[in-house]
């Protein structure tokens, strides 16, 4: 079990239990809306994730962690207003979990990596945004996420 959290602190990877939540961000919320967008072919979908936020100070986001899925983020602004936005990917098209199994190591390349456990524990209608301050990296909690669905034809 030590070895286990050795790994875990060797390669940054961090488990719920151990996580604390940044109480005093330097930055604020203002609104989070997931989009559920669905169209295009039988099973394409995604949920883009936007948060308004407020800083007097640059804020390097990250990773924003939503429903067992995590992503990278990108900054920009709508309206005037600052935003962070991460794409989930939910489709269900080319779903396959197929293992190739072959002597030849190259025939495996196209072999999905494990993917690594979720590391919160998170209601439907939380997220999590990591970002960095000073080298060091803080975890954010946001609460009650507003859903809307978009159709793409």
């Amino acid at each position: 079990m030590k070895l286990i959290a050795v790994l875990f602190s060797m390669l940054g990877l961090t488990q719920c239990k151990s996580v604390k939540f940044d109480t005093q961000p330097p930055f604020k919320i203002q609104s989070a809306h997931a989009i559920r967008m669905v169209g295009g072919m039988p099973g394409n979908s995604s949920i883009q994730l936007k948060i308004a936020y407020t800083s007097n100070d640059e804020v390097s986001f990250q990773e924003l962690f939503y429903q067992n899925k995590k992503t990278k983020v990108f900054t920009g602004a709508e309206k005037k207003q600052k935003l962070v936005t991460g794409t989930f990917n939910t489709s269900t098209v080319n779903d396959k979990n197929d293992l190739i199994l072959h002597n030849d190591p190259t025939r495996e390349l196209k072999n999905k990596a494990p993917e690594e456990k979720f590391p919160f524990q998170l209601k439907e209608n939380e997220a999590v945004i990591s970002y960095v301050k000073n080298n060091k990296t803080y975890y954010f909690k946001i609460e009650d996420i507003k859903n809307k669905k978009v159709f793409m034809p």
